[in-house]
């Protein structure tokens, strides 16, 4: 458990980017009782969206019909484990039929886990995603207005524990950006990461480790990262785990050189019903679509109710985030301040059918100076609320 804690802190934005995404209702089947599961899925939904173009200045509300279909494979040995699920979406818009499309929703997740020997583990996973939300888009929660772009983030790493009590770990991402709108920036961010875990005592964990960072942002000045860190890991009781991990980002670049703090605190409660989590973190990154590098705050919450009653599961996360330039002098100066309250409701009536509800509230306010050839700034003023209830219908086909 300390092990997988430790690794938690230095987990790659994949898994930050999926977290921001709303949550896919649960799965349908039960425990899994064979080595191999395919599950096709088609989930039928209606939703209100009153601000679908996610822009203040031009707010328009609209009815979507959305029809998902999806397809998710798992298969676990005793050595090694892999899950892979894809879906994509069309929608129909009522009042604005011009929106309508087929395939403007995609969404692709891989995980893999295979235990070479007894003490050498490696791990692999991929996120991929293509919406029109770009709110959705990336980790930073940034929205551009409705346009379509894909993010994907592949990583991979190594675990190898030499004893009872040590560890070493290794690994890397690459974490992919790129817009359909011109005025928009992609980017590529590349990172690698070392570290060592030694359990001092049975509730204390220390890590000491290394991360190297690139940033390559279309037209900006290419920056790379230096960041030693020191972290620890602490479980309270046996429900209750809290980890910090911090350092100085080093930045090096042709331009200027900088000394930032990096941070990042996680708090996990595991109880009867569920479980309660709280985290905050303080990186160098970039701003979605509007460039960088930024530093990037953001602090959120995750609960998840699973035993209220038999077949419901809640899961309610709100998160508040901050990206904004170091620099205050820079005429492309970035600064933009989002909140998002998602909570989704899965009930299940049987194995193949279960009903699906979900809620979410975005708040964006911009202060940003990057604007678009007509002057207009790309990241407006956001108020958002989308309602959606539907219906997914799927059934596990297991292979022995």
């Amino acid at each position: 458990m300390i092990v997988a804690c430790a690794i938690g802190l230095a987990a790659p934005a994949a898994w930050a980017q999926a977290t921001r995404r709303p949550a896919d209702p649960q799965p349908l089947e039960g425990p899994r009782l064979a080595p191999l599961v395919l599950r096709p899925t088609l989930t039928l939904e209606e939703e209100y969206n009153d601000n679908v173009l996610l822009n203040n200045n031009d707010k328009r509300w609209d009815f979507i019909t959305r029809f998902t279909p999806g397809l998710a494979l798992e298969v676990e040995q005793p050595v090694y484990r892999l899950s892979a699920a894809y879906s994509f979406s069309a929608e129909i818009f009522a009042r604005e039929p011009g929106l309508t499309h087929v395939f403007d929703q995609h969404r692709f997740i891989l995980d893999g886990l295979y235990r070479v020997s007894p003490p050498l583990t490696l791990n692999l996973s991929d996120t991929f995603s293509l919406t029109t939300n770009t709110n959705l888009l990336a980790a930073e929660g940034v929205a551009t207005g409705r346009s379509r772009g894909y993010s994907n983030a592949l990583s991979g790493g190594a675990a190898w524990q030499f004893d009872p009590r040590t560890t070493l770990r290794g690994g890397a991402s690459w974490t992919v950006l790129r817009f359909e709108r011109r005025e928009l920036r992609g980017s590529d961010v590349y990172r690698a990461n070392v570290d060592v875990d030694r359990a001092l005592t049975r509730r204390l964990n220390v890590t000491l480790g290394y991360e190297f960072g690139f940033l390559d942002v279309e037209r900006e000045e290419n920056l790379t990262t230096h960041t030693p860190r020191l972290g620890l890991t602490y479980r309270f009781t046996e429900t209750l785990t809290g980890s910090v991990v911090g350092g100085p980002t080093f930045e090096v670049s042709d331009r200027d050189n900088r000394v930032t703090p990096t941070v990042s605190a996680s708090l996990r409660q595991r109880l009867k019903w569920g479980f309660l989590s709280a985290d905050y973190s303080r990186t160098l990154g970039t701003a979605a679509g509007l460039g960088g590098p930024t530093i990037n705050q953001s602090v959120g919450a995750s609960a998840q109710l699973a035993t209220l009653t038999k077949g419901l599961t809640v899961e309610f996360g709100p998160r508040y985030s901050i990206v904004e330039s170091q620099d205050d002098r820079n005429p492309d100066r970035i600064d933009v301040k989002s909140l998002s309250l998602p909570l989704s409701a899965t009930y299940r009536f049987t194995r193949w059918l279960a009903l699906v509800a979900s809620y979410q509230f975005f708040h964006q306010r911009s202060d940003s100076r990057i604007t678009d050839v007509a002057g207009a700034s790309l990241a407006n003023d956001v108020d958002q609320n989308r309602i959606s209830i539907g219906l997914q219908f799927g059934y596990p086909i297991r292979f022995d």
